[in-house]
């Protein structure tokens, strides 16, 4: 790939990548690091990269990326997925308690799932994406996130069961 061929690349390629680190992390300030830290390998490798694969690659590095600064971020500030859920004042104290202690044990619940099912249930329950963004971001077949996803919930069904039954 010449320099003009990656100055076209870049041009082309910086709006998809930058709508799929977006998608992924929802603020603007992430996904601008991840396309700038995207587009500077391509330009440490635009020598060696074929000018038809250079989009491919790029797409496959922007979600790796993503999913690294993810694991990165995590570990730095864990919120919990139940931070999201609002209880009304209105209702009566004994339904607001009831309310906090069924989103306490559906944290619990989740954190008994693996990490990746914990990632796809946070990505589809609190991100709001559908499954095909989420296939898109990971890189798992759209059908096995579909499924991944079920059996997860699944698991939280059960296991919220159990612990209501005793």
């Amino acid at each position: 790939m010449t320099f003009n061929e990656f100055e076209h690349i870049a041009h082309h390629v910086r709006p998809v990548i930058l709508k799929i680190a977006y998608r992924f992390f929802q603020n603007k300030d992430d996904a601008e690091d991840v396309v700038q830290e995207v587009l500077m390998k391509l330009w440490l490798r635009y020598g060696k990269i074929d000018y038809g694969e250079a989009e491919k690659i790029a797409i496959i590095a922007t979600k790796n990326l993503c999913v690294s600064m993810a694991r990165h971020q995590r570990l730095r500030d864990h919120v919990p997925i139940t931070d999201n859920l609002e209880i009304e004042s209105v209702e009566p104290p004994d339904a607001q308690l009831k309310a906090k202690e069924y989103a306490a044990m559906l944290e619990k619940a989740i954190h008994t799932l693996t990490r990746s099912e914990q990632r796809l249930i946070y990505l589809m329950q609190h991100e709001g994406l559908n499954a095909n963004e989420i296939a898109i971001i990971t890189g798992i077949h759209v059908h096995s996130v579909r499924t991944m996803v079920a059996l997860a919930r699944k698991k939280l069904l059960k296991q919220l069961t159990q612990w209501n039954n005793h």
